[in-house]
């Protein structure tokens, strides 16, 4: 046998103890999330860069604070997740009817000389076809149909009602679409007159009141929710990189909406039917169109866009074409014509 020097367990003990010690700070440390000030900052400047640059920053900070996981939508589209620009179809526009057309189709959103996104979506489900939908395009007054939407539920959970009144003041003076930006300041209208025109005739005023009245937070939360991000007014009103599948998504929602013909849904189908300025589908004749348009021709945010309800018989389809088109313009229209014809006569 051999003995052990009571020296030496001591100084074993002891170095034992220390080791447990750093290794429990140890853990500690690690675990510890950062401070704040621990963080890494990333500075930015916003000098001689332009107007959009600016935007997409601003979009950037917004979209990389999100810490909620993005809500699922519920509307199931092709995605566009090929490189290069290719047509995405459901399975039943794969079969051989459909490929002369959707050849053409190719052919024609390929060549368009400006920047280009299309959706469309059959409200039974049946077929759905996608094109450049990863792209974010400004979809100008396209947005006003998701906000009144929003402004339509608001008011039927109590906040406020059509006969509500509101007061034109300076801050909602908009130049461009509307006859509401002619009224001396200090008119007072109805929050039906203000949503009515803003869906009818685009009516910017009519718009920037109704958001003025209820908010952009609660209508940014309710576009997560339905997983129409692009669609969120930030840091203006507008939607500035807005997606075809999201305006094809909500208008799914509206066209659901319309389904409980409450006084508000009735209310908000009168508001968007058989509208003038109807850019996507003027060359149909005989249809109803349920929608909202938008075009811009000045400045750094260019489009001449359209999204709503094409009402064809039992089944209709809903149809969402954005572009960076300085609108309106002949070109572009004579270009959703050729579109609008493959789409509502030989695909849906």
């Amino acid at each position: 046998m051999f003995s052990v020097n009571g020296d030496f367990v001591k100084k074993l003990i002891v170095h034992l103890l220390v080791l447990t010690v750093v290794l429990l700070c140890s853990c500690k440390t690690m675990s510890e999330p950062l401070s704040v000030n621990e963080i890494p900052s990333q500075e930015s400047t916003v000098e001689n860069t332009t107007e959009s640059e600016i935007y997409d920053a601003v979009d950037s900070k917004i979209e990389s604070a999100t810490l909620q996981p993005e809500p699922q939508p519920s509307v199931e589209m092709p995605q566009n997740t090929q490189s290069g620009k290719q047509i995405v179809l459901s399975d039943t526009l794969k079969g051989e009817r459909y490929a002369q057309s959707i050849e053409n189709l190719q052919a024609i959103l390929n060549s368009h000389k400006y920047n280009i996104s299309l959706c469309v979506y059959s409200v039974d489900g049946s077929k759905s076809l996608a094109y450049n939908t990863e792209t974010g395009i400004f979809g100008a007054c396209t947005v006003k149909a998701a906000y009144t939407l929003y402004a339509c539920k608001q008011m039927e959970s109590g906040n406020g009602n059509l006969q509500t009144q509101i007061t034109y003041e300076q801050k909602h003076y908009e130049p461009g679409t509307g006859d509401m930006q002619y009224s001396p300041f200090g008119t007072v209208f109805s929050m039906e007159t203000a949503l009515h025109k803003s869906m009818s005739i685009s009516d910017n005023v009519g718009y920037l009141m109704s958001v003025d009245y209820f908010g952009r937070d609660g209508y940014n939360a309710y576009m997560r929710e339905l997983g129409c991000n692009s669609l969120q007014i930030k840091p203006t009103v507008w939607s500035l990189r807005t997606k075809a599948d999201d305006l094809v998504k909500i208008w799914c929602e509206i066209y659901n909406y319309f389904g409980t013909d409450t006084e508000y849904a009735r209310f908000l189908k009168s508001s968007c039917t058989n509208t003038a300025g109807n850019n996507a589908t003027e060359s149909l004749q005989g249809v109803e169109y349920s929608h909202k348009q938008g075009h811009n021709s000045t400045g750094d945010w260019l489009s001449l866009s359209d999204a709503g309800i094409v009402w064809k018989g039992d089944t209709p389809y809903i149809i969402a074409i954005i572009t960076d088109a300085p609108g309106p313009n002949s070109y572009s229209r004579g270009e959703f014509a050729k579109i609008i014809d493959i789409v509502h006569n030989k695909l849906f």
